[in-house]
């Protein structure tokens, strides 16, 4: 096929377009500086396709053939010209092709997934098993051209590609390769029983740790959940993210350390404790500071405290810190609560885990009135509450890494009014918050709950003051008043493991009965002072 001589004149330039076998239709292309304008008219002529101009591009064309060529490669020697110049060819659907601007190209109504008589651009979706879409779809950028279009559905996993048939099927290749599975970012799950650590508070620590945690492109966080039943945690994430999970979950689910506490809830009379001083001639007695720390002044004095050396072939057999100290302070309590200046009401223990606080309450359940009502035909009837009335301690052991214990301490005491109505009655509310550092074995004394005692004596003058009326010459009544002081008495031990506690169980009684002989041989001492030199 040769085209007309006034062809190559308008378009200033020097062609050959000579047919080839029909059978190949194969076409040999010589040009040199053709308009691109006309180089659309001549594609047009040469497939038979309406093709429209919305506007003149400008620039030429050179093209220098030494083979024959397709039609399907003339077009994309077209598209490429074009390409360079920021346009494209489109099915237009209404029997022709449109000449438009690529980056409005990718806008318009493209194919989706079918194959096109030209190169144009199509949409394609690439739907990925393992890969994240948002991984995959930065990876894709790199095999597209520069209008392409890319968006990326995180809800179905999979990426909309706008792009010519050609860029399309490299990714698709590549695909075979990049969405394959990868092990060290693929989600299993993992359960893990916990032998010390409570589940339920860990998840809570560790999607702490989670939440600012970087995680490699393609990686899901981990999820985490526990199970109460077996206190166990349950982990889905890939095996990379768990080696480094693991770890911090063997660290924090170690033998965490105890602190077992051994409390004296003592109530102490001012008056008697001081009586006590002057009749056996004792230094000191019983105090409170500003702190609400509650101290004895030596209360037995030095010479008294000096009999535990007496019984040192005792001491071998204990390793409790802070042992003289200890029995000095339990022989003041014995001192106190066998001549009526103390009652102990109560001697709790408490095994508490290291940073956790536990709770100890002494006390009773009141009936106390809040009220009357008035009912249809049941006339009225008088309402009660049951109220907590008592001692609640609750006690937070710290453990430092020089083998003391910093104690944070609540005592809270509600009680009621002495002098109060009966079934109205009132109650007081004492509280002492405080902390304390001790070593291991050492006591720390919380008092400041104080309250006043009215004692009131009723003597009379035997069978005299029985006469009526007349009897009341040998009666006589007489009231006094006291100050109590409740005192609490708390020594920390510290628990390397578990199996320390019955040793230490066994320890504690052997004090106990050291202390008892202590006391025994102080006792001596007191009555060996009563005695009045000549």
């Amino acid at each position: 096929m040769k085209l007309p001589v006034k062809f190559f004149l308008l378009a200033s330039t020097l062609a050959t377009l000579l047919a080839a076998s029909p059978a190949h239709d194969k076409i040999s292309l010589a040009i040199d500086g053709m308009g691109i304008s006309d180089m659309i008219k001549l594609v047009a002529a040469t497939t038979h396709k309406n093709i429209f101009i919305g506007e003149e591009i400008p620039g030429t064309i050179s093209y220098a053939g030494n083979k024959p060529i397709s039609k399907k490669e003339l077009y994309k020697i077209l598209e490429t010209t074009l390409d360079a110049k920021g346009y494209t060819l489109i099915d237009s659907g209404g029997g022709y092709l449109s000449v438009v601007k690529t980056v409005d190209a990718t806008q318009m109504n493209l194919p989706l997934m079918q194959k096109s008589d030209i190169p144009q651009m199509q949409n394609y979706i690439f739907t990925f098993r393992f890969a994240s879409a948002e991984t995959m779809a930065a990876k894709i950028k790199h095999f597209t051209t520069k209008n392409a279009k890319i968006t990326s559905s995180k809800e179905s996993n999979s990426v909309i590609v706008t792009d010519f048939p050609e860029n399309i099927a490299t990714i698709q290749k590549a695909m075979k390769i990049l969405d394959a599975r990868d092990e060290s970012i693929a989600n299993t799950t993992h359960v893990i029983p916990l032998k010390n650590a409570d589940a339920k508070l860990l998840v809570t620590t560790l999607n702490t740790i989670l939440g600012k945690m970087t995680l490699m492109p393609g990686q899901q966080p981990p999820s985490i959940t526990n199970d109460d039943t077996t206190n166990s945690l349950i982990v889905i994430t890939s095996e990379e993210l768990f080696k480094s999970l693991e770890a911090t979950i063997r660290e924090l689910d170690h033998d965490r350390q105890q602190v077992y506490v051994r409390a004296k809830i003592i109530e102490i009379s001012e008056k008697k404790s001081e009586a006590l001083g002057i009749k056996y001639g004792l230094s000191g007695g019983a105090k409170v500071g500003s702190n609400g720390l509650f101290t004895f002044d030596t209360l037995l004095g030095d010479g008294i405290t000096s009999a535990i050396s007496l019984d040192t072939s005792m001491l071998s057999a204990i390793t409790l810190p802070t042992l003289a100290s200890g029995i000095a302070l339990g022989a003041n309590i014995s001192l106190l609560n066998t001549n009526g200046a103390a009652n102990i009401l109560s001697e709790p223990s408490i095994l508490c885990i290291d940073n956790q606080e536990s709770s100890i309450y002494v006390g009773r359940t009141e009936s106390i009135s809040s009220g009357v009502t008035q009912g249809v035909g049941t006339g009225i009837t008088q309402n009660y509450t049951r109220q907590d009335i008592g001692l609640t301690l609750k006690i937070k052991p710290r453990l430092s890494n020089d083998h003391k214990v910093l104690l944070g301490v609540t005592a809270k005491l509600e009680d009621i009014e002495p002098n109060s109505i009966a079934d109205r009655p009132s109650t007081t509310k004492r509280e002492v918050l405080t902390s304390a550092i001790v070593n291991n074995g050492e006591s720390v004394i919380i008092g400041g709950l104080i309250r006043e005692k009215i004692d009131e004596t009723n003597t009379k003058v035997p069978f005299l003051g029985d006469i009526p009326y007349l009897g009341n010459l040998f009666k006589s009544k007489a009231s006094s008043q006291d100050r109590i002081n409740l005192v609490i008495l708390l020594t920390p031990y510290i628990i390397e493991k578990s199996s320390d506690l019955s040793a230490l169980r066994t320890q504690l009684s052997e004090l106990d009965a050291l202390q008892e002989r202590y006391i025994a041989n102080i006792t001596k001492k007191i009555e060996a002072k009563k005695v009045v030199k000549p």
